[in-house]
């Protein structure tokens, strides 16, 4: 597929984002947890928080201290909402103390009946207080990302004119905005109408950066990206789970059915097997996720949570480096009629332990795999198929060993080996 770019630059916005129409509080330990975490696995743009009244959004009422217990390397974009002057002004003050952030988001919705919805305001009276936050934001060195909501598509007033999005990105770069955001509230687009829509705006504003951020509402979020990445898109938003949507106030929903963005463990998954580097690795996204999901006590939306990564045998040798605790093994199959001697007792389960884990790496000669633990129940004859599959129970990078468990089936679901190996590795 070409036009394609390269390489993209996930934005997580799980800790705001996805927060926000959580009635339940999350604890400022469990949001910094999550955020440090993304930093570790290589997220480069993070939706820290947003600077919304604690009133109106109790989910940020500790904007502050989760600014304040995150990590800072230098090659980190925290992002936070700002709604208003009196949020702008509290983000400065703390940019000074050294905790707050590199780039803010302003936002206006496109269709001023999601406005009015929102903020109880017609486009004639957010705009002015909207442009001097954009400006003085710019002046204190903070860039700011010009959030256009419901660009696709408004579920109180319907379709909203491409001139609209036009008339609001001119006004936008006018005050001073650093890049532009197309956002799909709440799931209207489909992939030909993003296509259309980024392509016009690409050829119009040929040198603003533009961000794509879709809701998952009828299940188009992946569509939708890989539309906007053929326009040649590499700024993305996504959320962990999936989670997101409107923010859990007592206004009236004015949508139904699921509101959050695009799940990140399906959005890198999907990237990386096109080859498109995200600079993230899928095994520490989905544990994140799953970090997610315990802090938030429930299953959230990935599917690749639930899945696992798409199976592909590695390059690089089968190593400590190369498993993970409570991780599974992608299954192996191995045939009796393929094996070019006959074996028999600990022979045998060494050699289907290794030919399973060879389906997987490059099995080092000299590991050494203690087979003990190992029940074999019944004969393996030359017709029989076997599966095996692992799980990493425990690691102990110390004595350069692992412990997996194992469980090999026939194919006719009777078990023939069941119990734990260890994993040696040379020093």
């Amino acid at each position: 597929m070409n036009g394609l770019p390269e390489r993209v630059n996930i934005c997580e916005c799980w800790a705001r984002d996805g927060l926000q129409g959580e009635d339940q509080f999350i604890p400022t330990e469990k949001k910094t947890a999550i955020i440090n975490r993304m930093v570790d696995i290589g997220f480069k743009r993070i939706e820290a928080t947003s600077f919304a009244h604690p009133k109106l959004i109790r989910q940020f009422s500790d904007s502050l201290e989760v600014l304040k217990g995150i990590k800072r390397p230098p090659d980190v974009t925290y992002i936070a909402i700002i709604p208003n002057d009196k949020g702008l002004d509290r983000l400065l003050e703390i940019c000074q103390k050294g905790y707050g952030v590199q780039e803010i988001t302003a936002i206006l919705s496109a269709s001023e009946d999601h406005l009015l919805a929102n903020l109880e305001r017609t486009f004639d009276e957010a705009m002015p207080p909207l442009a001097d936050l954009v400006k003085r934001a710019r002046q204190a060195g903070i860039k700011v990302i010009g959030c256009i909501g419901t660009a696709f598509g408004c579920p109180l007033a319907g379709e909203v004119p491409l001139e609209k999005i036009v008339e609001l990105t001119d006004w936008y770069m006018d005050q001073g905005a650093t890049s532009i955001m197309l956002g799909d509230t709440t799931g209207e687009a489909n992939p030909r109408q993003v296509r259309e829509v980024f392509g016009h705006m690409r050829d119009r504003f040929p040198r603003v950066d533009f961000v794509a951020h879709f809701h998952d509402t009828r299940g188009m979020g992946l569509a939708n990206t890989l539309a906007a990445l053929q326009e040649g898109i590499v700024l993305h938003d996504s959320s962990f789970g999936g989670m997101g949507g409107q923010p859990a106030t007592r206004r009236p929903k004015y949508h139904k059915g699921f509101a959050g963005n695009t799940c990140t463990e399906d959005m890198v998954l999907m990237m990386e097997e096109m080859g498109i580097q995200t600079g993230l690795n899928i095994e520490e996204v989905i544990d994140t996720g799953l970090m997610a999901e315990e802090f938030c006590g429930r299953h959230l939306l990935g599917h690749v949570t639930r899945s696992g990564p798409v199976r592909h045998r590695s390059f690089r040798a089968l190593s400590l480096q190369e498993l993970r605790i409570h991780g599974e093994i992608a299954p192996a199959l191995l045939f009796a009629g393929k094996m070019k001697e006959e074996l028999s007792g600990q022979s045998l389960v060494g050699y289907v332990i290794r030919e399973a884990l060879a389906k997987n790496w490059p099995v080092p000669e000299d590991l050494n795999i203690v087979t003990d633990g190992i029940a074999m129940k019944g004969e393996f004859e030359r017709r029989d198929i076997l599966v095996t599959k692992f799980k990493v129970l425990a690691i102990e990078k110390s004595k350069g060993e692992a412990l997996l468990e194992v469980l090999s089936q026939k194919a006719n679901g009777d078990v023939f080996l069941e119990g734990q190996i260890k994993l040696v590795f040379p020093k």
